[in-house]
């Protein structure tokens, strides 16, 4: 069981991180609804009426989602148990080697 469990927790922070790409990718991929105004136009020369145009490149744009905020806690998730799983591991390897007791 002492060996089954840091394999256990490696899997798990994979798995954790894999998800989180995959929901973030996914949800990336959907069709985004925008919101382009009110819904009824206004009258020329309204005193009223203004203009803002807003441009970005939508190559490296995300719209953050529910679905976004979710993947990516997912693999925030998953790297924390891998680094922690990791630290442990390099723990346990060094105090074999002495290395521990001689600080």
């Amino acid at each position: 069981m002492r060996r089954a469990l840091p394999a256990l927790l490696a899997a798990l922070g994979g798995v954790l991180a894999g998800a989180g790409v995959v929901v973030f990718w996914l949800t990336n991929t959907r069709e985004r609804v925008t919101y382009d105004g009110s819904y009824a136009p206004l009258e020329p020369g309204s005193a009223y009426e203004s203009r803002l145009t807003l441009t970005l490149d939508d190559r490296w744009t995300v719209l953050w989602t529910a679905g976004h905020l979710t993947g990516a806690l997912l693999v925030v998730a998953g790297l924390l148990v891998l680094v922690a799983t990791g630290g442990w591991w390099l723990g346990r390897r060094g105090d074999r080697k002495g290395f521990a007791r001689d600080m």
